[in-house]
């Protein structure tokens, strides 16, 4: 991929909480546990990093992205494939649409798979972590 470079980085040394990492397996997705929207168009900030072959030389990290309202990490994901080409989009998310089991990411440190699940939720910041494992560190 251009300008993505293969790096040695545990995925799991991208989550805060460490804890997460045991259960990941296990763990509900991370939108069954957000609370109602109190504010769903109040501005969000997010905070982008990108691990392991997601970063490169063109990847300064964190990137920040700004909605004029809450999104999805699917908006995060096309904010990202925007910014990086469609490159990025295809190392991520398939033709489908669905991400790779190869791409973790993790919202505010908790493990999140489903593209839908809401952010600027909880807080008008958040923190998204992604990386892109090859595919004998993603099994």
């Amino acid at each position: 991929m251009h300008g993505l470079t293969n790096m040695n980085v545990r995925w799991d040394a991208v989550v805060k909480n460490k804890d997460s990492v045991q259960s990941l397996r296990r763990a509900p997705d991370a939108a069954a546990d957000l609370p109602e929207a109190t504010h769903p168009a109040a501005p969000v900030e997010i905070q982008v990093w990108l691990f392991g072959m997601l970063a490169g030389p063109r990847v300064t990290n964190p990137l920040t992205l700004h909605f004029a309202e809450g999104c999805s990490l699917r908006g995060v994901i096309d904010e990202l494939g925007r910014r990086l080409g469609p490159e990025f989009l295809r190392t991520v998310v398939s033709e489908s649409g669905e991400p790779f089991n190869t791409c973790r990411m993790f919202l505010d440190g908790e493990p999140a798979k489903d593209l839908a699940t809401p952010i600027g939720v909880r807080t008008p910041t958040a923190s998204v972590e992604m990386i892109l494992c090859r595919e004998i560190e993603g099994g």
